[in-house]
């Protein structure tokens, strides 16, 4: 891992405008005139386990929580009988052209209903109800990247008011205090919300209990996001809330299940959570008490004063936040509200200081949602997510949306944010090795495009069409997954990181690809079934749209990756030379990249038509980013792929494809066209909180494009 106390400082001069225009950078502050109307105009708070979401409303403030672990549903797997016997004469169909035949066979005997896994859950609101003031003014919301505080001040009468919360990782907890320069001027109702699944005692004059499990209904009894299924029903994952109101100076009460506070000058509530998720089980586990361990959180912090746990947080938060600056010049820009400033470039204002804090942004997101004390990995969502059943579960996506996560965490030195994927994704690939020999008879692990905590290692979508196209034809997601270690180990150098997490899992990949192979009547060995994800070619007899292929130059690509990645890794250990001579014989038999008729990189191994030239996925560039197989020293690749982001167009307004773009042409050293799309995100895919829309719609928040943007 990289020193904490290393630092960088990147000075650089950017157009940020969407019309034109130069100028100079900001600072580290979200701010806002007026409470946040909706879940993404709230300011999100994290410390790698917890999250939350502050609005910031003056009379009745709704911090929305969550707990990473905290999701529906058990450990599933489905296994279609004879699975291998029918890949088989899928393999055959496809190689002898018969398309239609193939897709007909795979979809019917290769899927199996549960078709998918229910969603990752919100844990509470914490409620605080104070009086209405009937002169608001000088409102100010604000966060501070810096030192992860939100913050709210305004004045009403003669009597200024001023909260702030912060969610600590040193603590591990969440800590909010309400405070006015009038005596006894505070009064506050404080409680905690849920739609379902649990209950809140009050315990003593001062302390929420909220306990809670998970009880989910199977179809059709209660409505089901997924139409394949999403498993069994049944009571669930356990968890617990526990709060702790303290005033100096006030009165504090229990009142039915809220606790009142009367006649303060300040009031400091405290906030913890847990489940019983066991990641080394990778399920729920009842040995552990979820209570328990968050009275013994609790009781710790209760120790300690407000000004204590403000110093520690602070302390921790900045050794990693303050390891990059970035400076990019300042303009009257900067002393805009963020949501203004927003607004203003979209209508072609010049503000560079906006991309240097969306990236410091993405930065504070990562750390916020992937870090100690968190076990598990940024989602889809990251940490935050307010639906009882988010969009695409909010699960963990491999083919391009959980890689994308992470591309900032080494080159943005916040490398310890790898920690809870390593340790989740060490645990799938276990998990793996029993789908790999079960479905496929093969060494090595296997895992698909979705997953989840549980980890689910068999093919997962909404549907069994779904199934089978995102699932099935794609069982190199997880050995895509499997790079970003490699990734990591080139960045650090760190050999032991190498030899025990790292090689290993790419070993297993490796054995997988080798056993899934299949020599086709050129003599290449190729994946069969393949399939370019989420797209599509027009068949050149049938006229109609296929995804089925044999060696796609997406797998193609993570073929070459993930042998290149394990011959360099064997040299470097000195081990396993009688598996490196396996992988460069293989590799020597695996397509080249090609060049089509219109001069793009072919994304299919013939030079189908494209049902969408411009597709919002663009996998068949992967070798240009984040890989290196497309670089100066083949030059017409580089043309090629050049014009492949040409004909997929300079529109669109998906938040992740705009991020990945900006890479692509950065690698390209495009930085006008690079630039674009920075643009492009900022001005088409920010929320007023900065968080990625993922469609430009206002309806979806997806994670992805704010680390890819910062990567």
């Amino acid at each position: 891992m990289i020193p904490k106390t290393t630092a960088v400082v990147i000075t650089a001069v950017l157009i940020s405008t969407c019309a034109g225009g130069v100028s100079l950078g900001g600072e580290l502050l979200l701010w806002y005139e007026q409470p946040a109307s909706k879940w993404t105009e709230a300011l999100p708070l994290g410390n790698g386990r917890l999250g939350a979401m502050v609005f910031g409303r003056v009379d009745h403030e709704r911090i929305q929580l969550n707990e990473e672990s905290l999701w529906a549903g058990e450990p599933f797997d489905t296994y279609p009988d004879h699975y291998a016997e029918t890949l088989a004469q899928v393999q055959r169909l496809v190689l002898e052209g018969k398309i239609a035949e193939a897709r007909a066979l795979g979809a019917a005997k290769l899927t199996k209903e549960p078709t998918s896994f229910r969603s990752y859950e919100p844990l509470a609101d914490l409620r605080i109800e104070t009086e209405r003031p009937a002169d608001v003014a000088d409102y100010r919301r604000r966060l501070e990247l810096s030192t992860g505080v939100a913050a709210v001040d305004y004045r009403a009468g003669d009597a200024r008011f001023h909260r702030e919360a912060f969610l600590s990782a040193a603590d591990d907890l969440l800590a909010v205090r309400l405070s006015t320069d009038k005596p006894g001027g505070l009064r506050a109702k404080i409680r905690l919300t849920r739609a379902k699944d649990m209950t809140v005692t009050t315990v003593g004059p001062d302390r929420l209990h909220m306990d809670g499990q998970i009880v989910d209904v199977a179809a059709p009894a209660a409505r089901d996001d997924n139409a394949g299924g999403s498993g069994p029903g049944g009571a669930h994952m356990k968890f617990a809330g526990r709060l702790l109101v303290r005033s100096s100076t006030g009165t504090v009460r229990s009142e039915s299940d809220a606790l009142v506070v009367e006649d303060a000058d300040q009031i400091v509530i405290l906030f913890t959570a847990a489940t019983d998720y066991n990641l080394d089980k990778m399920n729920f586990d009842r040995a552990i008490d979820p209570g328990r361990n968050a009275d013994a959180v609790l009781n710790r912090a209760a120790r300690k004063s407000w000004n204590e746990l403000l110093a520690n947080h602070a302390a921790e938060h900045r050794s990693y936040f303050d390891r990059v600056s970035l400076d990019l010049g300042t303009t009257g820009q900067d002393r805009l509200p963020t949501d203004k400033r927003i607004t203003a470039l979209r209508d072609g204002a010049s503000d560079p200081g906006l991309a240097a804090l969306y990236f410091q942004y993405g930065r504070y997101l990562l750390m916020s949602s992937s870090r100690r004390p968190g076990r598990l990995p940024a989602n889809l969502q990251g940490i935050w997510s307010e639906r009882m059943w988010a969009p695409w579960e909010a699960d963990y996506h491999q083919n391009i949306n959980l890689q994308m996560n992470y591309w900032p965490a080494d080159s943005c030195n916040l490398a310890e944010t790898l920690d809870p994927l390593v340790d989740w994704f060490t645990r799938l690939t276990e998990k793996g090795k029993v789908s790999a020999r079960r479905l496929y008879g093969a060494d090595g692990w296997v895992a698909f495009t979705a997953t989840n905590p549980f980890g689910r290692t068999t093919p997962s979508a909404s549907n069994r069409g779904s199934q089978f196209s995102n699932g099935v034809l794609d069982p190199l997601a997880g050995a895509w997954m499997a790079m970003t270690l490699w990734r990591h180990y080139e960045f650090s150098g760190d050999r032991a990181f190498l030899e025990k997490r790292a090689y290993p899992i790419l070993k297993g990949a490796a054995a997988f690809l080798l056993d899934y192979l299949v020599e086709d009547s050129d003599g290449r060995l190729v994946i069969v079934p393949s399939t370019s994800p989420e797209n599509s070619y027009l068949h050149p007899k049938t006229g109609r749209p296929v995804r089925i292929t044999r060696g796609s130059t997406y797998h193609t690509t993570l073929v070459r990756v993930v042998f290149e990645a394990v011959i360099e890794g064997s040299r470097i250990l000195r081990r396993d030379a009688e598996l490196r001579e396996k992988l460069i014989a293989a590799r020597a038999k695996l397509p080249e990249m090609k060049i089509g008729a219109n001069g793009t990189i072919q994304e299919w191994i013939e030079d189908y038509q494209e049902r969408e030239p411009d597709h919002r996925h663009v996998s068949h560039l992967l070798g240009l980013y984040p890989f290196s197989l497309i670089g100066p020293d083949k030059p017409a690749l580089v043309d090629a792929a050049r014009k492949t982001l040409e004909r997929r167009g300079f529109g669109g307004d998906i938040g992740w494809s705009n991020a990945w773009k900006i890479s692509f042409f950065a690698r390209l050293g495009d930085a006008r066209q690079a630039h674009w799309y920075l643009n492009r995100l900022l001005c088409h895919n920010a929320f007023p909180n900065l968080m990625d829309d993922y469609s430009s719609g206002g309806r979806v928040f997806q994670i992805d494009a704010n680390f890819g943007g910062t990567a």
